[in-house]
């Protein structure tokens, strides 16, 4: 393995080869015969400016050779970084695997996040459907509710009890029962009557036995008044 330390020096060595390829440069760039004096004083200061040029001529260090050593170190080191990385291929493959299984997992967990939005969305809607279909029948229960206290209402003016029925035939007409009955059958005749008026079809079938107990009563009334109007005259014909 390459440790830290080696690094260091590796970037070290490589400042001193690049120093020394630069005077290299400076010596080999072409013959000597074909430079003129400024040229060469002229490329002489230009690469003497240059910071590494500078550092190796101030240690006096044999550039060439030390450019050798450098190279042989970076090829060694180079051995080493391959070598290292042919150790660790079994752990970088392992690490791929389980890089594309982490993908695959990260994969499947996307979808089922996915298809749980789209249930979540579906059971949105039903809740919303039930909803409202829960107010719709809500309404109509209170539509029921109202109808049904219309009708209750209708049917008791409407509907002639037996014991109505049985007070108007058998009790007299001076019996408080009779009264009650007489004045109960009166109102009952006047809601039937305008129900009438709606075309309600349930008011013919109660008109008939309203009628016949009208005409009961009428003729139980007559016969009392009768039997009074009897009472009142007898007397009198005693009298004469």
């Amino acid at each position: 393995m390459i440790d830290s330390a080696s690094l260091a020096e590796l970037e070290s060595e490589q400042l001193y080869l690049e120093a020394a390829n630069i005077l290299q440069q400076l010596q080999l760039d072409k013959p000597l015969d074909e430079w003129s004096l400024d040229d060469m004083e002229a490329h002489i200061q230009e690469n003497l400016q240059d910071q590494f040029v500078q550092e190796a001529l101030s240690q006096e260090t044999d550039l060439p050779r030390y450019a050798e050593q450098i190279q042989d170190k970076l090829q060694t080191l180079e051995k080493a970084f391959v070598q290292d990385f042919v150790s660790e291929a079994q752990n970088i493959a392992n690490l791929h695997v389980q890089i594309s299984s982490c993908d695959k997992i990260l994969e499947s967990m996307d979808k089922m996040l996915k298809d749980f939005q789209d249930n979540l969305a579906n059971i949105r809607n039903e809740i919303r459907h039930l909803q409202q279909h829960s107010a719709e029948l809500n309404i109509k229960k209170k539509n029921r509710e109202l109808v049904r206290g219309q009708l209750s209402q209708v049917v008791d003016e409407m509907v002639v009890p037996q014991s109505m029925i049985q007070i108007i035939m058998d009790v007299p007409v001076t019996e408080r029962h009779f009264l009650e009955q007489l004045h109960e059958l009166s109102h009952k005749i006047k809601f039937v009557k305008e129900q009438s008026f709606h075309d309600a079809v349930a008011c013919l079938d109660v008109q008939e036995v309203l009628e016949k107990l009208r005409i009961k009563t009428i003729s139980k009334i007559r016969e009392f008044i009768l039997q009074k109007i009897y009472q009142f005259r007898k007397p009198m014909t005693n009298y004469e």
